[in-house]
């Protein structure tokens, strides 16, 4: 066992390796400038007859340090994947002058590169992009410094998001995107007089054998959703053996299958899709619509947070300052086909299947510190099935 974990240190020390050498210049790197410290109000370049504030002048401080290092290391998620990724590069460098080494995979792959780099002492990456579970786990890691003072668009602006985007109470991590979990339904199945607009409505006996649910034991939005509807003491496990008593179908493949056989009309209804999945099949024509909850829909929010000892401080900041901007959120979603994390910038959800969130329930540090509850309960209310 010792010779396999010593093994994988190795061949993931390789990895760490190959990166350092496609993310350094072709000449020797610049010293590294340090982090500027105090909270800035944001600003653009002013004409030297308008004074600045303090807090302004800081700002520029740190866009300069920001210019002389030249580049920043991402690892993101999916979320600044696909045609987001370019978008990000292409005008952060065209804005600012600076490099974006954005690298996409999952998760756990981005928070695995900094255990490592730590561990060897030679840091690449600057900045990370992460689910919320992963990024609690980033949290618990201690990889991240803090975030939500030292950002203008977090001091200032604050008020323009829908909710609150610090993730956690030391303010380590803070929300860029966001998915939204609540039910769909075959609209061929379920006649616009019948659509249920509580959660209470799908214990009705009219459907009885007609809702799919997402298996909560296998984890996933199933059990995203099952967990955070109890932690708002919207529904309880009363309300989940109840819905056992429905006859409904328990499936524990992945959600976009589980969406599929919605649109197949296999069910009527499906418990917990995720809005990003079914967009496409009602962008395609499927007889699928989501819907809000008068009680409120879970809200899974994808972070960033700086990594700790990071080699471009300045840099990093700006791209985490950008990201959270009007302008960075409009480059993002509109890319990504999704609603801002920001009320000023708006959604760019494709029409027909917009919808507005009545009540976001959102899944940050404080809920999730309270999974392994929901987990055990999970195991209990569905081991019949």
């Amino acid at each position: 066992m010792r010779h396999r974990i010593y093994a994988s240190l190795i061949l993931v020390a390789a990895m760490v390796a190959a990166l350092l050498t496609a993310c350094s210049p072709a000449a020797p790197p610049a010293p590294r400038t340090p982090a500027a410290t105090a909270a800035p109000q944001p600003t653009l370049a002013a004409p030297s007859s308008i004074k600045l504030t303090p807090q302004e002048e800081e700002w520029n401080k740190v866009i300069q340090a920001a210019k002389a290092e030249g580049q920043v290391v991402v690892y993101a998620g999916s979320d600044l994947g696909g045609p987001i990724r370019p978008a990000i590069i292409n005008v952060f460098k065209e804005k600012y002058g600076i490099n974006v080494s954005l690298l996409v995979g999952r998760g756990q792959d981005g928070q695995q590169r900094v255990k490592v780099e730590r561990q060897i002492k030679r840091p690449v990456g600057d900045l990370v992009q992460l689910g919320a579970t992963s990024t609690t786990d980033f949290l618990e890691a201690d990889l991240a410094d803090s975030i939500d003072k030292i950002l203008p668009e977090l001091v200032t602006n604050k008020d323009k998001f829908y909710y609150n985007p610090v993730f956690d109470p030391q303010g380590r991590a803070v929300a860029v995107t966001e998915i939204t979990l609540g039910p769909i339904i075959n609209t061929n199945m379920v006649k616009p007089s019948d659509e249920p607009k509580s959660w209470l409505d799908l214990l009705d006996p009219k459907w009885k054998g007609k809702i799919l649910v997402a298996d909560p034991r296998r984890g996933g939005g199933g059990m995203s959703n099952f967990h955070t509807l109890q932690h708002f003491k919207i529904l309880d496990e009363n309300y989940f053996r109840k819905l056992m008593e429905l006859e409904i179908g328990l499936y524990g493949g992945s959600s976009q299958e589980a969406d599929n056989m919605v649109a197949r009309g296999e069910y009527a209804i499906g418990w917990s899709s995720g809005w990003a999945l079914a967009m496409p099949l009602i962008e395609e024509g499927a007889p699928v619509k989501f819907l809000d909850m008068k009680e409120g829909l879970t809200v899974q929010t994808g972070n960033i947070a700086l990594v700790k000892d990071r080699p471009h401080p300045n840099a990093a900041r700006l791209l985490a300052n950008w990201l959270l901007s009007a302008e960075g959120q409009k480059i993002v979603h509109s890319a990504r086909g999704s609603k801002s994390v920001r009320a000023d910038v708006g959604d760019f959800t494709p029409e027909k299947g917009r919808i507005k969130v009545a009540k976001p329930l959102v899944r940050d540090f404080n809920v999730l510190a309270t999974t392994n509850v929901y987990q055990e309960m999970a195991q209990r209310v569905f081991a019949k099935k």
